[in-house]
């Protein structure tokens, strides 16, 4: 069975199928949410990476206390070992852009709109991601993703995410000052920022 396939822009980048499948499929079933607001198709994907991400924070704070520079020096890397690096950045984006496609046009064949969506660039599918799915409001959807909200699931889901990478005791956003929160969520913003120049 095939676990990846190699990213097109990318080289040396394997596409991590699971991941990339399972958020496709949030996508598709759930569709994006409004405004700054969270549902459970963004858990499947770039939301589920930044709660894990938060836990890991949490779990190395001693040694680097700000969020924001944790974010700066690993999220959204090539090579960084955790759970938001570049890869899974790759897959949210593709996920998020195929999986919206296919659901605002059913008749459209999942094979051709992965070709497609691949033939289109790096910057283009980036872009399509960040604008789709932020339109400018990162800031606020990335800590309303941290945030306990209306879905039980979703509630329970981000305790265990989080905690997974960060322990049992370890610190829950909600706990966090607004200092905190907005210092971690403000570089979230500016690294999906950065990924679109």
């Amino acid at each position: 069975m095939l676990d990846t396939y190699p990213d097109p822009e990318f080289p040396g980048l394997n596409v991590k199928i699971s991941h990339w499948g399972a958020c496709t499929n949030g996508m598709l079933l759930k569709g994006k949410s409004s405004g700054s607001e969270t549902n459970r198709a963004d858990v499947t994907g770039w939301g589920g990476d930044w709660m894990t991400f938060y836990g890991e924070w949490r779990r190395d704070s001693d040694a680097n206390p700000s969020g924001g520079d944790y974010v700066r020096a690993h999220m959204v890397n090539l090579r960084d070992g955790t759970t938001f690096k570049m890869r899974d950045l790759v897959e949210d984006a593709d996920c998020f852009n195929i999986g919206m496609r296919l659901r605002d046009n059913p008749s459209l064949n999942i094979a051709d709109e992965v070709a497609a969506t691949m033939a289109s660039g790096y910057k283009t599918r980036m872009q399509r991601f960040v604008n789709g799915r932020f339109a400018g409001n990162a800031q606020a959807i990335a800590k309303n993703m941290l945030l306990p909200g209306d879905d039980v699931i979703i509630n329970a889901g981000r305790i265990r995410l989080v905690q997974q990478e960060g322990g049992f005791f370890v610190k829950l956003p909600l706990w966090l000052s607004d200092e905190d929160m907005d210092d971690l969520t403000k570089e979230f913003k500016d690294r999906l920022d950065a990924v679109v120049v």
